[in-house]
């Protein structure tokens, strides 16, 4: 404040509105309020089978709820996290942590064979979602889904509350891997035997991941946006997932920017399996 509040002039009632005039003036001059609290992440789990949460934080942001947990299909789990952490989500599916064989304890997204990832960026390929928490609401948090390294669930990502909508990301029209092209596909099963049995499709991998290429990949000659204009395999993603990245420079793609809330839901597998309620009206899981 410029000035202390002067208690001389008399009468109660002119000195309380003096000072609360001067208070409010001040907040003004002082610009927007930050939000200093922490924000909660609602992860939640529609699947029919249970998930393996994840995620990995940037460069100087802490780790959350140890870097990975497991949520019950049709449970969810709260999140604490600072109000200006960056980093990644995914889902693993298909964990086994009790197996002694020294690999992968799940079938996507592992993360070097871990319950708790700790930080480690989970193995391609697997739907990401990346944040950007900002705690000055004239700049907002920003986030994304991104396919670039590959699918292996659908997920949806919203502020709650969100009156605009602008700050909602949808899941998938159709489920990727059903539609994946057999040179990306991840699969498992068809263990050995007198009759071999069938191999399930569990993650889709991208073009790049699958084959390397510069003109996949958007790098090297076509590092810019006008020599790498997607794929046939991109256009696959961009069918099944619009809301998506579908490789680097997908100008197509929602981005959720401008976003200013205490609380945000993601939500694995939101409308393909379950019902079609809030992704955070459900009970929190206590784990």
């Amino acid at each position: 404040m410029a000035e202390r509040c002067s208690w001389r002039t008399t009468g109660a009632r002119r000195r309380l509105l003096s000072c609360a005039i001067m208070v409010i003036l001040s907040f003004m001059a002082a610009g927007p309020v930050v939000l200093t609290e922490g924000i909660v992440f609602h992860v939640a789990n529609r699947c029919p089978f249970p998930v393996w949460p994840a995620s990995a934080p940037n460069t100087g942001h802490p780790v959350l709820a140890g870097g990975g947990f497991l949520v019950p299909p049709g449970k969810s789990r709260r999140v604490a996290a600072p109000a200006t952490w960056n980093g990644r989500f995914w889902a693993r599916t298909g964990c086994n942590f009790t197996a002694a064989n020294g690999g992968a304890a799940c079938l996507t997204g592992d993360c070097e064979g871990r319950l708790a990832c700790n930080g480690s960026a989970g193995a391609p390929p697997a739907t990401l979602v990346e944040v950007s928490l900002h705690a000055d609401p004239s700049k907002g948090s920003s986030y994304d889904v991104s396919l670039v390294d590959g699918y292996n669930l659908p997920v949806a990502v919203s502020a709650k509350p969100d009156g605009t909508g602008k700050c909602a990301i949808a899941g998938c029209a159709k489920d990727v891997n059903a539609v994946c092209p057999p040179e990306l596909q991840v699969t498992a099963g068809g263990a050995g035997g007198r009759r071999k049995a069938e191999k399930t499709v569990v993650a889709c991998k991208s073009a790049c991941l699958a084959f390397g290429l510069d003109a996949f990949c958007c790098r090297g000659a076509y590092a810019t946006p006008a020599a790498c204009r997607g794929s046939v395999y991109s256009r696959l993603f961009k069918d099944a997932c619009p809301a998506y990245y579908s490789y680097a420079y997908d100008t197509t793609a929602a981005t959720a920017t401008g976003c200013y809330a205490q609380e945000y839901a993601i939500t694995f597998c939101p409308s393909r399996w379950g019902d079609e309620e809030e992704a955070d009206g459900g009970r929190d899981a206590q784990m």
